[in-house]
């Protein structure tokens, strides 16, 4: 079988973590015998703007690269910074993608499978209803959460996509209740909820153990992560677990103000900020913490809380999120309102003040995660969605 995967997530030279789950997706499938062709635009930059800021960089991004064993080509597309007219995008990946998808194509094409409906899934649709081709495509969260509420254009296409899309792909069940697709969506049964997953190679098995209570977040430091809640819950922890450290992997647009504010709360000696890490580095620093930690909103299903799970880690997360559907059910962790410091004060006492509880929960994730949610059954199961899809 031979897939063209389109995704403008796809890590890359200039933004290594971007990504990494649709990465590790196309790698297991290439693992069962699935002949992958991966392409990841990548903006295109004008000649006085190469080596300046970000977008300077991607000049250096080679036009096709293969360290995984299959190939990935990075066409170049037009885009703008703060994603000025994002409406658009779909028309603007259509024409930097069209060449090398229409060689792909010519070659033999099976399944084209989009990541994100608006603009990848959108793009793609152009291709698959010129050529005759099945488009499948996965939504991971940003298309409901942000595309849908950005303009009624984006709005249109999303909607559109899945409406066109012969299989729609959701990462958790959330996505599926949440945004009332019973309401709009046609053909409910082309919808299957197929959870991200976590490789366990990744796994660092530490036989260090701190020497404080670590308390650990890995995302992006944005205001929807929660950050700033966790540590308005921590002046009084500290004065109960005076050894606890709050570690903060990842940077962002509010690093400012979250530094500032861990100053303003006393917390200096008690809060790390380690910036963006490199995964493996980040999977270290997992290995140490006692609790993971990530209350954050608008999360479809977050992987790091798998990788959490995957390192015997209890979890924190927020109640109504993709998280929350295996907190409670699983008894890996707990689940607390959006926002409330009262409760994620509550939630941090009672597992360091319960060890034992806390070491259980997760034990019950590490095996949720090892029988469940691997990039292995991942493959098979959108494999299988493929393979319905093919003998229609």
């Amino acid at each position: 079988m031979r897939v063209l995967m389109l995704s403008h997530m796809y890590p890359n030279a200039v933004s290594p973590l971007a990504g990494i789950f649709v990465r590790q997706q196309a790698v297991a499938l290439a693992r069962l015998g699935v002949e992958i062709n991966v392409v990841a635009p990548v903006p295109w930059v004008p000649s006085f703007m190469v080596r300046r800021g970000k977008w300077g960089e991607y000049p250096l991004v080679p036009f096709v690269e293969q360290p995984d064993g299959f190939p990935i080509f990075h066409p170049r597309v037009l885009e703008f910074p703060r994603s000025l007219f994002f409406e658009f995008y779909p028309q603007t990946y259509t024409h930097g993608i069209r060449r090398v998808f229409t060689e792909q194509i010519a070659r033999g094409v099976d399944i084209i499978h989009a990541h994100v409906a608006h603009p990848d899934g959108a793009a793609a649709l152009n291709f698959g209803l010129q050529f005759n081709i099945p488009v499948v495509v996965t939504i991971h969260g940003q298309d409901f959460a942000y595309t849908l509420k950005r303009s009624r254009i984006c709005a249109e296409s999303v909607r559109a996509t899945l409406k066109r899309a012969s299989a729609v792909i959701l990462v958790s069940e959330k996505l599926k209740s949440h945004y009332g697709l019973e309401t709009w969506a046609d053909q409910l049964k082309k919808y299957r909820i197929i959870y991200n997953g976590v490789d366990l190679q990744d796994v660092v098995r530490s036989s260090q153990k701190a020497s404080r209570r670590i308390l650990l977040t890995v995302g992006f430091l944005r205001p929807d992560k929660g950050h700033a809640v966790v540590l308005k819950a921590l002046p009084e922890l500290v004065r109960e677990f005076p050894d606890l450290e709050y570690r903060i992997v990842g940077d962002g647009s509010e690093r400012v103000k979250l530094e500032a504010l861990t100053e303003e709360l006393g917390l200096g000696r008690h809060v790390v900020f380690l910036g963006s890490l490199p995964h493996h580095e980040a999977m270290n620093e997992m290995s140490k913490c006692d609790i993971f930690i990530l209350p954050s909103w608008n999360e479809a299903f977050g992987i790091v809380y798998l990788e959490a799970m995957a390192h015997g880690k209890p979890i924190i997360g927020t109640l109504g999120e993709g998280i929350s559907e295996l907190l409670a059910k699983e008894g890996i962790g707990r689940a607390v309102p959006a926002k409330d410091v009262l409760a994620i004060k509550k939630a941090i006492r009672g597992l360091f003040a319960n060890p034992d509880q806390a070491k259980e929960m997760g034990a019950r994730g590490k095996d949720l995660v090892t029988r469940r949610f691997t990039w292995e059954s991942n493959a098979q199961q959108t494999l299988k969605v493929y393979e319905e899809i093919i003998h229609r």
